[in-house]
């Protein structure tokens, strides 16, 4: 169901610029992926969902299947996490740390400093439905259009043409599916879950699967022989409504299924509801509202009829995906079905309009895992099939769960970013007690994994992952993300608050070194080792790269928001500044690296997927390449030492490669691991997380949505107080289009380019602020026929005044028309 959340979400959208009109919504009939078979396997399924309730759409000619998520079903129930002996081994590991004992504070903060593991996002519920009909198949085809949301079936067997078509609805809270055919529809459908539950008969059309949840798993990555615990009266309880409408015919209810004997078409209606009523709240007190909002959702949803709910259902979802088109060359490909494209990046083969299909599939499946009111976007954001998910299928914040919402804003759907602050605000309150009773810091803190219970302390395992309490300050970037694209003073007052307690954490947490400098201690840079002076293998030290960044680029945004909202609380801002006058310095090593620890320790693996040190130059701006070019050429030396050494075999970390180049001008690295990431996807599209520990087959979106966010990167940047256009377009991108990207400081921007040159660009001021331009080339700025004025205000910077809601054209100076 629609949480507790929703209001609270509303609270956030209220602080945000919503804009409706003034622009043209961009529609691409081309976004489509498309098999000429049916799914074999939960990796070539197609994907649905409206950021609440997710399938997995399988198309198969005799058995379809339809693997359902919803976003709030989880194993566990509240429970406090809190390690009260954390604290009084804190001073004592800072001391083993300074004195150079790694070894040993490390292994004194895995025994006495952490805490339980998390819970898992578990699989909700299987729709099967199983054709009658037997006969040979011709003319399959199987797609997924990412414009309408849609994903559709359409076959010929015994001379008459089958089709179905499968939605998600937002508007309406409810899956709906039609069957079609010139024959008559045979069909039984049966639900089924792999957790505990029952089906039932409620009325002459309708069934309802209700059932509950775990009240334990462990981790997958936690060997046992009994790792699913149940309870009699607790977890969350769950459940599916299924009703069936159809023209004509007969239609009988028995034995947990529904058989359909008729002409014409078949609708199938489901809902999907929990008990789940927020982070705090015990899920088994009752399960009367989830089952009442269900009843009442159907209803309504049958009352509207499928036609009406696949219009509402298309409006609602296009007003948002086609707001952003990508045209990158190499439509003619399209007539290829998505696997054999996939297969052929793998041989070698150049395809840029696979990689702007990639562009629009990451877009769609933010759009449909992370929508106001519900969850974030988790590991796989909505999408598992697996009791015992790949690692929890938490949220990951040492990387992963930020990397998915990387394309949030640049991609314009800032509307999805919403679901995140609502977890951050929740962190809060979780985090306030894991900084006092842990740390006895103030503000609040967050660590490497988190679940539906908000569960900020760290978890049991390697320090190198499980104790990172810097979660905070990369979460909050986000924050200051979205008010940098809206320029939204009101979302900045709202939110301020939240980055205001989390540097309170990181003022508290630092502490002076031997040298008088602020460091934090202990430190880690997830997940990599070094090796220390005297030969031992550790991750635990002082003042990581990473932290410092992080911390850094908090307390910046912080100074700045306190002068946006004339914050009075001197003392606050005076620590900040003080703190950012003594933090150490970005180092560069002894390879010209950009140094990932306070010393420049010998990596323990060179070619580690990680490169946390990084987020000083992406995703956050603390390192440019025309402001600091020495420490960016030491990242791009820490680049190809990483890939010298075998690094990015990860997709997430692959995409995140991508990124960087970008920042770094690099195009032709870049567009290598764009190709990269495209050769490894499963056949679906979905990004294969493949690592040589790790055997069984993985999704993780991240990979998905940060490759969204590198393409974007490769064609328009706007960190650094200016933008650029094109500033990492690779030779094989020579021609094309891009509408409706967003730009830090309020602006929306279409660029056209021409053999690697810019056309024209136009862009939409939404806030009102100056335009800073960063070109090489001459420009010049028309708006309504007439030119502008424009000032340079330093080598290759152009800038120009706008006004709220008007657009201006950049043209280069010699296509002046």
């Amino acid at each position: 169901m629609l949480n507790i959340k929703t209001t609270e979400s509303i609270r956030w959208i209220g602080c945000t610029n919503r804009r409706t009109g003034g622009r043209d919504q961009v529609s691409d009939k081309s976004t489509a992926l498309w098999y000429a078979q049916p799914a074999k396997s939960w990796f070539q399924a197609l994907p649905v969902g409206n950021g609440r309730f997710g399938g997995m759409m399988y198309g198969g000619t005799d058995r379809e299947r339809i693997q359902m998520n919803e976003d709030t079903l989880w194993s566990g129930e509240p429970k406090e996490t809190v390690n009260r002996e954390a604290a009084e081994y804190l001073d004592v590991v800072r001391e083993m740390i300074f004195a150079g004992k790694y070894a040993e504070a490390e292994a004194l903060i895995e025994r006495h400093m952490e805490g339980p593991e998390i819970e898992s996002y578990v699989p909700l519920g299987d729709l099967d439905l199983i054709m009658e009909e037997a006969g040979e198949v011709s003319n399959y085809r199987r797609e997924l259009n990412l414009a309408e949301g849609i994903a559709r079936v359409q076959y010929s067997q015994n001379n008459a043409v089958h089709s179905r078509e499968l939605f998600v609805s937002a508007v309406d809270q409810v899956m709906a599916i039609r069957l079609q055919s010139e024959r008559n529809i045979s069909v039984s459908a049966v639900l089924s879950s792999p957790l505990q539950y029952e089906v039932k008969k409620v009325t002459w059309n309708q069934l309802i699967l209700t059932g509950r949840s775990p009240v334990r798993i462990l981790p997958n990555t936690v060997k046992s022989s009994d790792p699913v615990h149940y309870e009699e009266g607790k977890g969350i309880g769950f459940n599916i409504r299924l009703t069936v409408i159809i023209d004509k015919g007969r239609l009988e209810v028995s034995g947990g299924r529904i058989r359909v004997s008729g002409t014409g078409t078949v609708t199938f209606l489901l809902t999907a509801e929990t008990s789940f009523q927020g982070y705090d709240k015990d899920p088994a007190l009752s399960d009367k509202p989830s089952l009442q909002l269900g009843e009442a959702r159907l209803a309504k949803a049958a009352s509207l009829g499928y036609e009406q709910l696949k219009e509402r259902h298309i409006n609602d979802h296009a007003a948002r995906f086609c707001k952003v088109s990508l045209d990158l060359g190499g439509q003619e490909r399209n007539n290829l079905p998505t696997d054999v494209r996939i297969e052929a990046i793998k041989n070698g083969v150049e395809d840029p309009g696979l990689a702007a299909l990639f562009f629009q599939y990451g877009r769609y499946l933010l759009l449909s895992s992370s929508r106001i009111g519900t969850q974030p976007a988790n590991l796989q954001g909505i999408w598992n099939d697996s009791i015992r998910p790949p690692w929890c299928s938490s949220w990951t914040t040492n990387i992963n769960v930020e990397m998915n919402y990387w394309p949030a804003e640049v991609g314009n759907l800032a509307e999805c970013h919403l679901p995140l602050f609502d977890l951050i605000e929740d962190l809060q309150h979780t985090g306030r007690k894991a900084a006092d009773v842990h740390y006895r810091c103030e503000g609040w803190t967050a660590h490497h994994n988190i679940d539906l219970w908000r569960t900020a302390t760290p978890v049991g395992g390697s320090p190198s992952w499980a104790f990172w309490p810097l979660a905070g300050a990369w979460l909050c970037q986000h924050i200051w993300e979205h008010y940098a694209y809206s320029q939204d003073e009101m979302f900045l007052k709202r939110a301020y608050p939240v980055m205001k307690e989390a540097a309170r954490f990181g003022l508290d947490w630092l502490v002076e070194a031997k040298d008088g400098s602020l460091v934090t201690c202990p430190s880690t840079s997830p997940e990599n080792f070094f090796i220390a002076p005297d030969g031992q293998k550790s991750s635990v030290t002082q003042g990581v790269t990473m932290d410092i960044a992080l911390l850094r680029n908090l307390f910046d945004h912080c100074l700045e928001a306190s002068g946006i909202l004339s914050d009075t609380d001197h003392a606050f801002i005076g620590r900040l500044e003080h703190a950012l006058l003594r933090m150490p310095p970005y180092r560069i090593g002894k390879y010209g690296q950009l140094q990932e620890w306070n010393e420049d320790f010998e990596e323990f693996e060179p070619g580690h997927r990680h490169v946390a040190h990084l987020v000083s130059l992406h995703p956050l701006d603390q390192i440019t390449l025309h402001q600091e070019p020495e420490l960016a050429a030491a990242c791009k030396v820490t680049l190809e030492r990483r890939l010298n050494h075998g690094g990015a075999h990860t997709g997430w970390s692959c995409a995140w490669m991508i990124n960087l180049w970008a920042r770094l001008g690099e195009s032709e690295h870049a567009q290598r691991f764009v190709n990269e990431l495209l050769a490894g996807l499963h056949p679906n599209m979905m990004n294969a997380h493949r690592h040589p520990k790790v055997k069984q087959d993985i999704f993780q979106i991240d990979g998905n949505l940060g490759g969204v966010s590198g393409i974007a990167e490769m064609l328009l940047q706007s960190h650094g107080n200016n933008v650029q256009f094109l500033p990492s377009l690779p030779q094989k991108w020579m021609k094309g289009c891009v509408k409706g990207l967003r730009a830090r400081g309020g602006f929306e921007v279409d660029i056209t380019w021409e053999n690697g040159k810019l056309l024209r660009a136009r862009i939409l001021s939404t806030a009102g602020k100056s335009f800073l331009l960063r070109t090489a080339e001459p420009v010049c700025v028309m708006q309504n026929g007439y030119e502008i004025r424009i000032e340079d205000i330093e080598p290759n910077v152009i800038v120009f005044g706008t006004k709220k809601g008007q657009s201006y054209e950049i043209v280069p100076r010699s296509d002046r028309r």
